[in-house]
């Protein structure tokens, strides 16, 4: 795959096709290259694809732009990450509309942690400032990374407060990350690819148009099994998100307000339509998603010292990430699902791992 990475990125590149279509073609041809030098009367016969879709596929100067594409991530310390790769974050690739191509930069493991996704309003209010410091400030012994958009208000607020405690955070941009946008933002940008770090669909020749930003927000969605809506009015961007967030069967919560008040009506509306749980403090949040602390689960394995080397690897991979979905097991751990399954089962009747909705494992 990574020398067909050049022809995905001009794939990703082609007006008319997008994800769906793109990861379509890519399913019938195997290889990105093999879609690039086909005819397309070939490829609308075998896909079904309209004609019309197809026809920046082969253009030589749309090589050309992947091939710079290349060159300019090379020179600009940015790593590009096709769908293809077994590093894409899973939660994301479940996504019907999940980008062929992501570009990210900074110290950031797709695989070592919980995500949790925090947005809201650009016009934050004291009550929802206060609600985002407590709230990451009580994840800080868990292992979670914060996930927002770098924007005003409410994510500028999630990024600064995980930054304050360790905390991973990620950065999802809706341009290319040769720039940073709110400029203001450039600190917390920079001090966040130490401990996270950057992460954008778009090329360096991508223009920023309004589009993008709600675009941005289905992968903020997408990254994470949890949105927190924190304060929105009923217009607001973060209902977006909040709409993807549902349309991808993840968790949705959202902070309730006072009805008078206009940044709490999109959540008050959220709750109230049941596309929300309620969240009013740390404890909802953690009695939902049944995590424990890092210390309390590294004492409770520790009471088991009976574990063969394939249970102990498993253990492992599950104490660093929560909960995961037995395919990431597979992948984590290097073997087939169905070696894996008398595995999990021992680790059951030691009353270590239990199942969840899903295919879903986590700790006891």
């Amino acid at each position: 795959m990574i020398n067909d990475l050049k022809y995905q990125i001009a794939l990703s590149f082609c007006k008319g096709l997008g994800p769906k279509y793109t990861k379509q073609l890519l399913h019938s041809f195997g290889l990105a290259k093999m879609v690039w030098q086909e005819k397309l009367s070939t490829l609308q016969e075998k896909t079904k694809i309209p004609l019309t879709n197809l026809m920046d596929i082969g253009r030589d100067e749309i090589l050309t732009m992947a091939e710079n594409e290349i060159l300019f991530c090379e020179q600009n310390q940015i790593k590009i990450l096709s769908f293809f790769d077994d590093a894409y974050p899973f939660y994301l690739k479940q996504c019907i509309d999940a980008p062929l191509i992501l570009y990210y930069k900074g110290n950031i493991n797709f695989k070592s942690e919980l995500n949790i996704s925090i947005v809201g309003s650009r016009k934050m209010t004291a009550y929802g400032a206060k609600f985002i410091q407590e709230l990451v400030a009580d994840l800080r012994d868990y292992p979670i990374c914060i996930v927002s958009g770098l924007a005003y208000g409410c994510d500028i607020q999630a990024h600064r407060a995980a930054l304050s405690l360790g905390l991973p955070t990620w950065g999802v941009l809706a341009h290319h990350l040769n720039k940073v946008y709110p400029a203001k933002h450039k600190k917390e940008a920079q001090e966040m690819l130490e401990n996270g770090g950057l992460i954008s669909e778009y090329s360096s020749q991508h223009a920023l148009i309004p589009e993008c930003f709600l675009q941005r927000n289905r992968i903020i969605a997408g990254l994470s099994p949890t949105t927190i809506i924190v304060e929105s009015s009923y217009s607001g961007g973060a209902l977006v998100t909040a709409k993807f967030a549902n349309e991808y069967n993840r968790d949705v919560f959202a902070l309730p307000g006072r009805n008078s008040d206009k940044m709490s009506r999109g959540n008050n509306h959220l709750i109230k339509t049941h596309q929300a749980y309620l969240i009013e403090n740390t404890q909802d949040l953690l009695y939902h998603l049944n995590i424990q602390s890092k210390d309390n689960k590294t004492k409770q394995v520790e009471m088991f010292v009976d574990l063969t080397e394939n249970e102990q690897k498993i253990v492992q991979l599950l104490q660093k990430n929560q909960k995961l979905h037995i395919d990431q097991l597979a992948d984590l751990s290097n073997q087939y699902t169905y070696q894996l399954l008398p595995i999990l089962l021992d680790l059951e009747l030691k009353q270590l791992v239990k199942p969840l909705p899903g295919k879903f494992f986590e700790l006891i």
